[in-house]
């Protein structure tokens, strides 16, 4: 679907309507000059009359006009042509101070300078060829996600409707550049000058703090284009039903994700370590796993963040009690184990039972009042595993000099669960099929990423294994021959390395190998997920491409005499060669 053609040149046509005046005004001045000088009359120096020809007029006018003064032509001027030159010279120059001054007040307009930058904009876009993303609202979701993957070489396209994040853009430190405009993306036409019809576009990202704008912005994709995926925020629960009506493909809720992986610290500390290596990227496999206390746990705060947390720790098998101001209670469906109080009243945490807590986890959205209940729970129980939610990142010095157990950036959470789904779509469905694993499971997956890829940060992506992306591969599989994981993991150039990557899971139309063995076959049409050092994903590039490469490895895995022979004719004549 193409994007509707849009009137060509509109600043061109406000800047000409705002200098008519000033052009008319011009025009009049010098058209009455130049036909008074021919009009004036004058004297040769022999004395005879003369009249000034039109061009000598116009000539001498326009040098006139720019107070450059070469001198009376063709002849010395009678008095009366000097009368004439001296009204001349004194209109002209007004008439261009007018001018120039409205063209400068025309440029220096708001509205001409926002039609400037529309122009540009969709220029912008306009020659992007790359896949790239519109990421619709720029806090601190939106910043991480255009950060992240303008570093991945994936291009963005930035919508927000307040002036001062959108400016903000262009003076972040990014690596390529990200056209962005100040617009509400609630509008179908602001998405269609963003790109949205543009073949390169492979997402929309609905990252507002409004579920109603998100919502809009989820529809218009929808409707607009239809093949493009589309990423929500949804900050109430009551929104996700409506969200995936109108068909959004990942719906993120900040609450939900902020209360996983607090439980899973609790329950599942290998897989938080798995967690944030694969998506935040602010941890490698040879981190430890924090070990986060289990036994009695305080919340302070009942909006959506403290009511999901509460659920998910109660699943978790916590005893959880929750401290909030009454009137965030009213609506509770029971009342056991809340508290109605300040949680910034000693007395009201001593009720619950902060003595005997093991954990606290502060939901409030106000950092200020959720810095002070912090340091007055570990006034009141040293020692207490203290989990702070952080609302803006422009706090994170204050977060970072007080320095709680864990704190939990909303914005992070958002941007983590967007970026898994943008960089490997298999990376949500492996990180779902995870939870459903218990600790042991986590331990040692974790160690056999700490064997194999170590401090390193890894990399996550996907193979399909076609005719397209993996051809040395395909036209082995055609001919009928098994290849293993094995045969794809071993380095190109030597084939008695491994490559720094685990396979994490095949995925087919039959059903799912997780952490798919060494010796397990793969098929034609198979989607395979891996996580590994980035030298890793290059060699294993090389070996999807390279038919010779991919022969020394299968030889190597499979040395033996009667295996070769089964193997295909051309796959025995790249060994030999």
């Amino acid at each position: 679907m193409s994007a509707p053609q849009h009137r060509a040149g509109p600043g061109v046509f406000l800047l000409l309507r705002r200098l008519r005046a000033p052009l008319i005004l011009l025009l009049l001045v010098y058209a009455v000059a130049v036909i008074g000088f021919t009009l004036v009359p004058g004297r040769t120096p022999s004395g005879e009359p003369w009249t000034m020809g039109f061009f000598h007029a116009f000539y001498f006018v326009s040098f006139l006009g720019t107070t450059i003064g070469l001198g009376e032509i063709p002849y010395p001027f009678s008095d009366a042509q000097r009368m004439w030159a001296t009204w001349s010279i004194y209109s002209t120059v007004v008439a261009w101070l007018y001018g120039i001054g409205e063209l400068l007040a025309t440029l220096q307009d708001p509205l001409f300078r926002r039609i400037a930058h529309e122009g540009r904009f969709r220029r912008s876009v306009a020659r992007m060829r790359e896949p790239f993303v519109i990421v619709c609202g720029y806090g601190d979701a939106g910043a991480v996600v255009t950060r992240e993957l303008t570093e991945d070489g994936i291009g963005v396209v930035v919508v927000d409707k307040d002036a001062a994040r959108a400016q903000v853009v262009e003076v972040d430190d990014l690596t390529t550049s990200v056209p962005a405009l100040q617009a509400p993306a609630v509008d179908p036409e602001v998405l269609l000058q963003a790109g949205i019809g543009n073949p390169a576009c492979i997402a929309t990202l609905a990252l507002t703090g409004d579920d109603a704008a998100n919502l809009a912005v989820a529809l218009n994709s929808r409707l607009l284009a239809p093949h493009v995926l589309s990423v929500c925020v949804a900050h109430h629960h009551r929104h996700h039903a409506a969200l995936s009506r109108v068909g959004a493909d990942h719906i993120i809720n900040p609450a939900d994700g902020f209360a996983t992986r607090l439980a899973e610290a609790i329950t599942r500390p290998s897989l938080r370590v798995i967690y944030e290596s694969l998506t935040t990227q602010s941890m490698t496999p040879a981190h430890a796993a924090r070990r986060v206390p289990g036994g009695k746990w305080l919340v302070c705060g009942y909006g959506r963040f403290g009511r999901t947390v509460r659920r998910h720790l109660l699943q978790s098998g916590m005893e959880v009690c929750v401290v909030a101001d009454p009137e965030h209670l009213a609506d509770a469906d029971e009342r056991h184990g809340l508290i109605a109080g300040n949680p910034l009243d000693a007395a009201a945490l001593r009720a619950a039972g902060i003595e005997q807590a093991n954990g606290i986890v502060v939901t409030i959205a106000d950092d200020t009042v959720a810095l002070a209940v912090t340091m007055l729970a570990r006034e009141l129980r040293p020692g207490i595993f203290t989990v702070v939610r952080q609302s803006e990142k422009t706090n994170t010095p204050l977060f970072e000099a007080l320095s709680p157990d864990m704190a939990i950036l909303s914005g992070d959470v958002v941007a983590a669960e967007v970026l898994r789904v943008i960089r490997a779509p298999q990376l949500s469905y492996f990180l779902n099929l995870a939870r459903r694993e218990d600790e042991l499971w986590a331990h040692a997956l974790l160690l056999r990423l700490r064997e194999r890829i170590g401090d390193t940060v890894p990399d996550s992506w996907s193979v399909t294994l076609d005719e397209a992306e993996a051809p040395a591969p395909w036209a082995i599989l055609a001919t009928g021959y098994a290849l293993s994981v094995a045969d794809l993991m071993r380095s190109p150039d030597n084939p008695a390395i491994w490559l720094d990557a685990i396979p994490l899971l095949i995925q087919r139309e039959r059903g799912k190998i997780l952490l798919p063995e060494d010796t397990a076959r793969i098929e034609p049409g198979d989607k395979l997920l891996l996580c590994g050092t980035p030298e890793a994903r290059s060699h294993l590039r090389w070996t999807l491409q390279d038919p010779r490469a991919l022969a020394a490895s299968i030889a190597h895995t499979a040395p033996a005499a009667s295996t070769v022979e089964a193997m295909p004719p051309g796959v025995r004549g790249e060994m030999h060669g």
